[in-house]
């Protein structure tokens, strides 16, 4: 056999006595854990030793070796006991399952079986698994320890509440913890977090029909071209009305996302690539667009920036619309007989539009995230969303019973009564927190001892203003001025973002606007500026670097911003700023823009406050030499804690790498706070973090002067801080920076 293969393959390759389908099986398990070729080749051959059990014989099995020895030392406090329900207990799939989440986990997990009393067993070892014989019935206990032993605990145990994926005939048992009393709590599977809220009610899975596309090739390709451009204007047509749907019942933001929709139907180079495969290859017109549509797809999934990638879909979604319209399906809105929670792998825009929204008790998702339209829409309508689900929920079938929490990502599947009823009395504890806070939201936020807090939101659009200040908003901490640049196929002039800022200018009356200049390029390109590929856009030419490197585009911004300011509370703020240099060239350009505006007589703010946006680590530690050259400092968390840990924020395999709870990003933060005070500036931060309410006590201990976030979270946020004792949050704060990580910070703050 070797013989057949590559030589330099050879030490790759063992050849292994075992049971062909149990040891392929042990192996696969080990190799996707990244186990070495020796410990597979020995998992491989340990399968040998159930069959062995389940025969009888005393002959001794030919693994090389025999499973670790349990750790007699190892920390019992994190244990938990369950019921196996699945038809026929831990069996290949379960087994292999449990195997796989176990390890996604820096923990010692060690597994019995109390029914025979066997084990424990390394519960990363999928054939000592096998051995503990545990069947329907049989009591399973589950131990651990190590840093994310509470982690792993709740994992397996929603794992063993899912019944493995494994489930009975009847349907999915109660194995799952009760919730407990007020004061303690126990965890199950969590989801990614997307919207706030409890929802409860009958599963109901989406799944839309593939768009068809035939193979053929075509006789005449003029024809089959007038065919397309035919459906592309049909689609047009429906797109725009679902656009005008969409501004009426949610907001004129959130319908742009339509205006990007309209834009790729008539992406020059996507049409001419079309053309070609049906002129040249002869693909008839679905073929032809359904490949170059693919194709453009994939680009966006190759980029670095989470936000971008999930773009894709967008691409995605159009194509299919224009493919259903070439088959002659139609799009009609979906309807639901009942109120359900919707569970899909994810929800494109149009999809999300053709939603019967008042029959949507919860969303739940496998892909997208937070930034995905349907986050975007469960926030905007309020309704409780989770991603980031694992694939063993969309075994269950509808009408199952399934509850979810938005604000921790959790779910329950056929939770028992009890269970039901608590998480009826919070979702109206929810609801009515909700209410009061709306309430009391217009009040200024100020602490137990009489310290006055400025919540200001992060807006990005004329209807974002408007939401700020019916929310309570004191002002405007950032302007996010990507909303002019981002859904266009050439830049805007001067005129049209005047006018754009002009307005939100309008609707905040004498309440600060900090506008933050363009925060685009490298993982965020514009259509309409040439960028040579970057090996990592993250750290490449964007931000402020971008606008340095374009003046033309960064003066007619530059002018419109301060043409926007006059009579109004407007500040300038820098991105992504990193060295003194790069402030002096941007306030030189701002002061130019003053000039050439004073020389054509044309009214405009000046002078005007300026601050930098402190994002990466060099600012941080350097602020004491901006602060004498800045007005302000504010901070952007997100990016601050992706550059300090150098990992993307966006991608899920780093996410324990992500919490800006951490002491580091908190030395940071500190540090800017010191800088400044001693040269009399104000600090805000208007990150994620800003928007999260336990995190408030921190950021004011830490000496943090504005709070900044989206305009939904307010009342939430200010409600928070009028609970808050400043002198205690300062000792909070001292007490986290001397942390070891952002897990005892998180405990601190609770």
């Amino acid at each position: 056999a070797l013989e057949l293969i590559d030589p330099s393959k050879h030490d790759r390759i063992a050849f292994c006595a075992a049971p062909l389908v149990e040891g392929a099986l042990a192996a696969a398990v080990q190799i996707n854990l990244g186990e070495d070729l020796e410990t597979v080749c020995r998992e491989a051959q340990l399968s040998l030793e159930p069959k062995r059990e389940m025969l009888g014989s005393d002959m001794e099995t030919v693994a090389p070796g025999t499973p670790a020895a349990p750790n007699e030392d190892l920390d019992e406090s994190r244990r938990a006991s369950f019921v196996l329900t699945n038809p026929h207990g831990l069996h290949a799939r379960p087994a292999a399952r449990f195997v796989q989440e176990a390890a996604r986990f820096e923990a010692q997990i060690q597994v019995s079986n109390q029914t025979t009393g066997k084990g424990p067993v390394n519960a990363r070892s999928f054939n000592a698994l096998a051995t503990l014989g545990a069947l329907r019935g049989h009591t399973i206990q589950v131990s651990a320890s190590g840093p994310q032993a509470e982690m792993a605990m709740q994992a397996l145990t929603a794992l063993a509440g899912s019944g493995f994926g494994d489930l009975p005939e009847e349907g999915p048992p109660e194995v799952r913890p009760e919730i407990p009393p007020e004061g303690t709590s126990v965890r199950g599977y969590r989801g990614i977090p997307v919207s706030d809220g409890i929802a409860l009610g009958k599963l109901h899975h989406f799944r839309p029909a593939a768009a068809p596309v035939p193979a053929h090739k075509v006789n005449d390709p003029a024809a089959a071209w007038e065919k397309l451009l035919t459906a592309i204007s049909e689609v047009e047509k429906t797109v725009k009305v679902r656009r005008k749907q969409i501004a009426i019942n949610i907001g004129e933001d959130k319908a742009g996302i339509f205006d990007a929709h309209l834009l790729i139907l008539r992406d020059p180079e996507m049409l001419q690539a079309v053309r070609e495969r049906i002129f040249s290859d002869m693909e008839n017109e679905a073929a032809a667009w359904s490949g170059v549509v693919r194709e453009t797809a994939e680009k966006f999934k190759s980029l670095e920036d989470a936000y971008q990638k999930q773009r894709a879909a967008d691409v995605t979604d159009i194509g299919d619309q224009v493919l259903l319209t070439l088959a002659g399906e139609a799009t009609d809105r979906i309807k639901l007989d009942e109120p359900v929670v919707l569970i899909a792998e994810d929800l494109t825009p149009t999809q999300t539009a053709q939603l019967d929204l008042e029959k949507i008790l919860g969303i739940v998702t496998r892909l997208g995230g937070p930034t995905s339209h349907s986050a975007i829409l469960a926030r905007s309508l309020g309704i409780p969303a989770v991603t980031g689900v694992p694939e063993s929920l969309f075994e269950h079938s509808n009408g199952t019973t399934i509850a979810i929490d938005g604000s921790t990502g959790e779910f329950w599947t056929n939770p028992s009564k009890k269970l039901q009823e608590s998480l009826e009395n919070r979702r109206r504890e929810w609801l009515a927190e909700k209410s009061a806070h709306e309430q009391g939201s217009l009040a200024p936020a100020v602490t137990l001892d009489g310290h006055k807090v400025d919540v200001h939101a992060n807006v990005g659009s004329v209807q974002d203003a408007a939401a700020a200040v019916r929310q309570g908003a004191e002002g405007i901490g950032l302007l996010r001025t990507e909303f002019l640049f981002l859904t266009r196929s050439d830049p805007p002039d001067e005129a049209d973002q005047y006018e754009a800022m002009r307005e939100i200018g309008e609707i905040m009356g004498d309440r600060p606007v900090t506008v933050r200049t363009l925060d685009v390029g490298g993982d965020k390109p514009l259509p309409y500026i040439h960028q040579p590929p970057e090996a990592n856009p993250f750290l490449g030419v964007r931000a402020i670097r971008l606008s340095l490197n374009q003046p033309g585009l960064f003066q007619t911004q530059l002018r419109a911003i301060l043409r926007a300011g006059y009579g109004r509370n407007f500040r300038v703020m820098f991105p992504m700023i990193a060295t003194l240099v790069e402030l002096h060239q941007a306030k030189a350009a701002l002061e130019r823009a003053h000039k050439t505006l004073a020389e054509d007589n044309i009214p405009h703010a000046w002078p005007i406050e300026t601050g930098i946006m402190v994002e990466v680590p060099a600012a941080a530690l350097t602020a004491s030499i901006f602060a004498p050259h800045v007005d302000f400092f504010s901070i952007g968390t997100n990016d601050l804690t992706q550059y300090t840990f150098a990992a993307e924020r966006g991608n899920p395999n780093l996410s324990s790498l992500s919490s800006d709870l951490h002491p580091a990003v908190l030395r940071l933060v500190k540090s800017t706070v010191i800088a400044a005070a001693e040269h009399g500036k104000w600090v805000g931060v208007c990150g994620e973090l800003a928007g999260d309410p336990k995190a408030a006590a921190l950021l004011l201990g830490l000496g943090v002067d504005e709070l900044s976030l989206s305009p939904a979270g307010i009342p939430r946020l200010k409600a928070a801080v009028r609970e808050l004792n400043l002198a205690a949050a300062s000792a909070l704060a001292a007490e986290a920076l001397d942390a070891d990580n952002a897990e005892d910070v998180r405990k601190l703050i609770e």
